[in-house]
C-alpha cells in the first residue's frame, strides 16, 4: 500500500503541478462555453449598418407604409445611440443586452416597376453584386387581394425569371446576398403583414383597437410542486426557472462531467506512453509489480479529477453567489456527481492506460482513441432530446449505456424532473461492474504491453492480451 500511495502521489503531482494543467483548467470552459459569451459580447458591440433597399411596389400601396416605418425605426436607432452616448460606459445604466437592440438603418428607394420587363430586376440584382444596393423587395399586384390563385393583373418582372409552381400564390420576394438570415426581411414581412391586417379590419368594419383589446394574452407561469416540510406544514410552490435556464443548466452539468473525466483520463495516456518510450517503466517494474503501478496511477488520476471538480465547483459557486443565482444550481446532485465522476474517471482512465501501454507513439494511438472519444461524447449528440424528455424510454436507455452513464444520467437528473431513485442507483451499479471489468482487462493489457517493444501490436493481439493475459 505504501508503494501504491507513493505512485499515486507522484501521478497526482505530475498532473496538477504543471503549467499545462493551469492552462487546461482555464481553456476548457472557454472552449466549451466561450462561444456564448463571445456572441453576446460581439452582438452588443456590433457596428450600426446602413441598408439601402430598393422597393418594386407593383401593388402601389405598400411603399408609403414601408417608408414611414423605416423613418420611425431610424429615429428610434438615433435615440438609442444618443442615450448610449449620454450614459457613457456605465453598465448599470445601459439597456440590457439582447437581440431587441436596433443595429440596422434602412434607406428605402422607390423604383417604378416596368411591367413585362425582366431586365429591370436583373439590373437591380447587378447593383447588389456591386454593393450599391443591399436588397430588393418586389411586391406583386395581387398581394393585397388575399386570394390563393394567381392574380389576373399584369405579371411582375420576376415572373418572367422564375418558374411557376403548382400552388403559386402572391408572395413578396426579397432578393439579397444574405436573404436567408437578413434581419431586414423579417422587418419587411412584419410591416407588410400589419398593413394587410389593418386592411382586413377596415374591409370588415372592425375597429383595430377592439381587436387589440380582445387579443390580450394571459400569461401562464410554470410553477414547481408544493411539498411538506419536516413539521408537516405545506411549502408553497416556487416559480420554475426560465426556459433557457431549464435547457442550459443541465447542459452545463453534462459539460462539467465531460470536462472532469476528459482532463483526468487524457493525461494517463501521455504518462504511460512517456514511461514506455523512455524505458522508465522497466525501472519502475523492478521495484513494484504491474498491479501496484497501475493501481497507483488510477488513484492519482482520481485525486486529480477531484481537484478539477473542486476548482470548477468553487468558481461556479462564486459566480452564482455574485450574480444572485445560487438557488438555480442543483446542489443536491453533488453526491451523485462525485459518484459518477469517480466511476467514469476509473472507466476511461483504464482504457486510456491500456491504449498507452499498447503503442509507442501518439499517432499509433489515434485509431484506437477515436471510438473511445465517440463513446465519451455520445450523450452530447442527443442532449436536447434528453433535456426535453428526461423520463422517456430513449433517455433512460442512453443513461444505462455504461460509457454514456456519467454524463447522460447527470444531465437527466439536472433537469429537475423526478427521475426514479432506482435509475441512478442501478446506473451506478452497472457502471461500477463495467468499470471493474474494464480495469481487469486493462490490467492484463498493461502488464503485457508496458514491456512490449518493436512492432506495434495489432488490435487483435491487444484483445488477446486482455482475454488471455
Amino acid at each position: 500500500m505504501r508503494k501504491i500511495l507513493t505512485i499515486a502521489f507522484r501521478e497526482y503531482k505530475a498532473m496538477v503541478g504543471t503549467k499545462a494543467f493551469l492552462l487546461s483548467i482555464t481553456m476548457m470552459p472557454i472552449l466549451m462555453l466561450g462561444s456564448l459569451f463571445v456572441m453576446n459580447f460581439l452582438q452588443n458591440r456590433a457596428e450600426i449598418k446602413t441598408r439601402k433597399i430598393a422597393v418594386l411596389d407593383h401593388a402601389g400601396i405598400f411603399y408609403g407604409t414601408l417608408f414611414e416605418a423605416a423613418a420611425k425605426r431610424n429615429q428610434k436607432l438615433d435615440d438609442q445611440l444618443a442615450r448610449s452616448k449620454q450614459l457613457g460606459n456605465d453598465p448599470s445604466k445601459q439597456p440590457p443586452p439582447g437581440m431587441n437592440l436596433i443595429r440596422e438603418r434602412y434607406l428605402l428607394e422607390q423604383v417604378t416597376p416596368l411591367p413585362n420587363e425582366p431586365s429591370q430586376l436583373a439590373e437591380l440584382c447587378n447593383k447588389i453584386r456591386q454593393q450599391e444596393l443591399y436588397a430588393i423587395v418586389e411586391i406583386p399586384c395581387g398581394i393585397a387581394d388575399l386570394i390563393d390563385a394567381q392574380p389576373t393583373k399584369p405579371k411582375t418582372a420576376s415572373d418572367e425569371l422564375t418558374k411557376p409552381t403548382k400552388d403559386a400564390s402572391p408572395a413578396v420576394r426579397f432578393y439579397s446576398e444574405e436573404s436567408g438570415l437578413a434581419e431586414s426581411k423579417s422587418w419587411i414581412a412584419g410591416v407588410i403583414n400589419q398593413k394587410i391586417r389593418e386592411q382586413r379590419f377596415e374591409d370588415l368594419n372592425i375597429d383595430p383597437a377592439d381587436v387589440a383589446k380582445a387579443s390580450v394574452q394571459i400569461a401562464v407561469n410554470g410553477m414547481g410542486l408544493a411539498s411538506r416540510n419536516g413539521n408537516g406544514s405545506v411549502v408553497a410552490a416556487e416559480k420554475q426557472t426560465e426556459p433557457l435556464q431549464a435547457i442550459f443548466v443541465p447542459l452545463g452539468v453534462m459539460i462539467l462531467m465531460f470536462a472532469v473525466i476528459f482532463m483526468a483520463a487524457q493525461p494517463m495516456l501521455e504518462s504511460v506512453m512517456e514511461e514506455k518510450s523512455q524505458r522508465i517503466a522497466e525501472v519502475l517494474l523492478g521495484s513494484v509489480n504491474a498491479f501496484q503501478l497501475m493501481t497507483g496511477k488510477l488513484l492519482g488520476t482520481v485525486s486529480g479529477s477531484l481537484t478539477v471538480f473542486l476548482i470548477y465547483s468553487t468558481g461556479l459557486l462564486g459566480m452564482s453567489y455574485y450574480n444572485g443565482s445560487l438557488d438555480q444550481l442543483p446542489l443536491e446532485l453533488a453526491p451523485w456527481f462525485l459518484t459518477f465522476q469517480i466511476l467514469g474517471v476509473l472507466f476511461y482512465a483504464s482504457i486510456f492506460l491500456a491504449i498507452g501501454a499498447s503503442v509507442s507513439q501518439l499517432k499509433e494511438a489515434q485509431a484506437l482513441l477515436l471510438p473511445v472519444w465517440l463513446m465519451m461524447m455520445s450523450p452530447m449528440f442527443a442532449w436536447l432530446l434528453l433535456v426535453r424528455d428526461p423520463l422517456g424510454k430513449t433517455s433512460t436507455l442512453v443513461s444505462f449505456f455504461p460509457p454514456a452513464t456519467p454524463t447522460a444520467m447527470m444531465l437527466r437528473m439536472a433537469t429537475g424532473r423526478s427521475v426514479p431513485w432506482w435509475q441512478p442507483t442501478v446506473g451506478a451499479l452497472v457502471l461500477a461492474l463495467c468499470t471493474l471489468t474494464v480495469v481487469f482487462f486493462a490490467a492484463r493489457i498493461f502488464r503485457t504491453g508496458i514491456l512490449w517493444q518493436g512492432k506495434t501490436p495489432k488490435i487483435s493481439e491487444v484483445l488477446r492480451w486482455g482475454l488471455r493475459g
